[in-house]
């Protein structure tokens, strides 16, 4: 299911309970405060993935792509989730309206296409998906700043002594 490398862990899935599994582990890496930039083709699952993780904290009722509005906004019982999409960013100025939140701040900003924000955010986790020709679903997810990779050390401590990896 997984394999760590430094900074970066990848998981695979073939089938839907698979993915909920690292859904599962994702919960608990991306928890408040974190950045979370999703990346891969149309279609690969990154809205999937976001509406896993947030069906584990909590988010009840049909969460979609924020394609049109940008962003939704979910208030938790612990932080504030904003679920971005910029797929239909053209310009760095059209992310002026955008009401995202600050680095380090004490929520939780999960962007689809977030290559535009990227240096906004250098405490933040990559997560790149891809489909193998066979439908494997692969996520490479790579963290970058002191909270994240110190999460995902500790993430892999937990994993060896319960071999999960």
């Amino acid at each position: 299911m997984s394999s760590r490398e430094r900074s970066t862990i990848t998981f695979q899935w073939h089938s839907l309970s698979e993915m909920e599994r690292v859904a599962t582990i994702c919960a608990v890496l991306w928890c408040a405060p974190a950045v979370v930039l999703l990346e891969g083709d149309l279609g690969v699952g990154k809205t999937a993935l976001v509406q896993a993780v947030l069906k584990l904290w909590g988010v009840r009722g049909r969460v979609k792509s924020p394609t049109f509005d940008l962003v939704h906004i979910y208030e938790l019982t612990s932080t504030t989730v904003y679920h971005a999409d910029l797929y239909r960013i053209r310009q760095a100025e059209e992310l002026e309206t955008l009401d995202l939140p600050e680095p380090l701040s004490h929520q939780v900003l999960l962007v689809e296409w977030g290559e535009w924000v990227r240096d906004w955010y250098p405490e933040r986790w990559d997560a790149h998906l891809t489909r193998d020709p066979d439908g494997t679903r692969v996520l490479a997810l790579r963290a970058h700043g002191r909270v994240p990779v110190q999460r995902m050390a500790e993430w892999g401590e937990t994993a060896h002594a319960n071999h999960w990896d």
